[in-house]
């Protein structure tokens, strides 16, 4: 028995001995490393945390040039991932441009909360930088009992809810607060006053709403980074000319896919020479003083809340057409009153030695219930026989 007290003694000695000699002084600050915004999504924050060298890459889908985000925030998303993080920049956000990737270096800097949000603020532009790589990332796709749940997981991910109903803002325009209803349950969009689209009129319904999720203490938010993020009705609609046919140049009227069109100076060409896609264009010529060949193509409908329009000409390859000396051009001509009055949209040039069509993008940037038409005058100069050169014009693609 004295044996044994003596060994245990002994053992107790040993052990403080040991502990004394290799006794380790755990600093209160260890710094935080993470590698990729999901790891960065997962970090406890803590006060006084500081982060050490980081290599994270993201890309930004906040758009400063909208002006719909606070001054100096950007928001980054980690490609394929469901995370992202405020980055709040010393010098501004200007320099970072939608679906830029970026390298984000967080050395020196800590993590905050604000108002239920992860922040990295104090970050100087050397800590993020332009890899020169571009990403189109799409939005996810979700609902409002889905993104309810998940909303503080995933942080101010760019989100797209379908077929929702708007409400509130300010004087029927998009600035302010709106409500986002889809029948299920209810989030918020907050437009700033100074965002380059916040005095467009607020549409009841669209089909679809994207933006960045942000949460502001209890609230949750769905907020818009351009005009392109609200859908009012279909995203697209393509006249492509092939419904109807007439090999009269007099003025008349057909009914083609998306409605009926004023041909007057052109017919539907089909031949082997006319510049087409699919099996038929509009070769439109007009002639000077003859009041049933004026050389106009002209909508006989009004569209609604139309941002651009796409046109497709080309030359008719006869050989006045390819030798003409004089400019050979078309005039895309806007109404807002229901084809009372047009106004020039922009004038194109039509390349008289390309064998191909060439497709021209014009902007509009139409109001949601704003309804617009458009006509294509062959503008032209005439040949010494009144006639303008021809030219073809097929597929005018609407996007809104």
């Amino acid at each position: 028995m004295k044996r044994t007290f003596t060994l245990s003694i002994f053992l107790l000695f040993i052990a403080s001995f040991w502990s004394c000699s290799d006794k380790i002084d755990i600093p209160d600050n260890i710094l935080s490393k993470p590698q990729s915004i999901t790891g960065l999504r997962k970090v406890t924050v803590k006060e006084n945390m500081l982060f050490g060298n980081t290599n994270i890459k993201g890309i930004v889908i906040s758009d400063a040039q909208n002006k719909n985000i606070g001054n100096g925030n950007i928001i980054v998303q980690e490609e394929g991932k469901d995370a992202a993080v405020i980055l709040k920049m010393e010098s501004g956000s200007e320099q970072y441009p939608l679906g830029a990737e970026v390298q984000i270096d967080l050395a020196g800097t800590n993590p905050v909360m604000v108002k239920g949000e992860l922040v990295i603020s104090s970050l100087k532009s050397s800590q993020v930088t332009l890899t020169g790589k571009t990403v189109d990332l799409s939005p996810k796709v979700t609902n409002l009992p889905t993104l309810l749940v998940n909303a503080r997981y995933w942080g101010p991910i760019l989100v797209k809810l379908e077929k929702v109903e708007l409400s509130g803002g300010a004087a029927g325009m998009l600035a302010g607060e709106l409500t986002l209803e889809d029948g299920i349950g209810t989030v918020f969009s907050n437009i700033l006053p100074e965002a380059l689209f916040s005095t467009n009129q607020a549409p009841d319904f669209v089909e679809a709403y994207t933006g960045i999720l942000r949460i502001q203490d209890e609230k949750f938010f769905i907020n818009p980074r351009n005009l392109d993020d609200i859908q009012v009705g279909l995203k697209e609609l393509l006249e492509d000319f092939e419904a109807a046919s007439s090999s009269v140049y007099d003025v008349k009227t057909l009914q083609f896919k998306i409605g009926g069109w004023i041909i007057d100076g052109g017919i539907t060409a089909n031949t082997a020479a006319d510049l087409k896609t699919g099996l038929q264009s509009i070769r439109l010529q007009g002639t000077v003083d003859n009041n049933t060949r004026k050389g106009i193509v002209t909508m006989n409908f009004d569209v609604k809340a139309v941002k651009s329009i796409k046109i497709s000409h080309g030359i008719y390859p006869a050989a006045a057409e390819t030798g003409n000396v004089n400019p050979t051009t078309l005039n895309v001509e806007i109404s807002r009153d229901g084809g009372n009055t047009y106004s020039l949209l922009e004038q194109l040039e039509v390349d008289i030695k390309s064998t191909t069509l060439k497709t021209n993008i014009i902007p509009v940037n139409a109001g949601f219930s704003e309804n617009v038409r458009f006509r294509i005058v062959n503008s032209s100069t005439p040949f010494a026989n009144k006639n303008k050169p021809r030219i073809n014009i097929d597929d005018i693609l609407f996007l809104f």
